[in-house]
């Protein structure tokens, strides 16, 4: 593929600006990292949890089937209740 570049020619235009020949690729991670965790905190998916309940778990997707086991637990205590005041 081929690409077409043009030249600016205006006489105001500063080759010798502030901006850096090299940029440190770490820190622009970090700050891409930063901005997940923050659109994720702004979009309500960031859970903080306690440093105790941390311990037990070490991963996120063990914290996940943690709460998805005691949502299927839920479900079934709430259906035979349910089934109990038809009764």
């Amino acid at each position: 593929m081929k690409h077409k570049v043009t030249l600016l020619e205006d006489e105001n235009y500063d080759l010798d600006d502030d901006i850096a020949q090299e940029f440190d690729l770490a820190s622009m991670k970090r700050a891409t990292e930063q901005e997940r965790k923050y659109r994720a905190q702004a979009s309500g998916r960031l859970v903080r949890i306690a440093p105790d309940v941390a311990a037990v778990f070490d991963t996120s997707e063990a914290v996940n089937e943690a709460l998805r086991a005691l949502i299927r637990l839920m479900r079934e205590i709430r259906q035979a209740s349910d089934m109990k005041e038809a009764a």
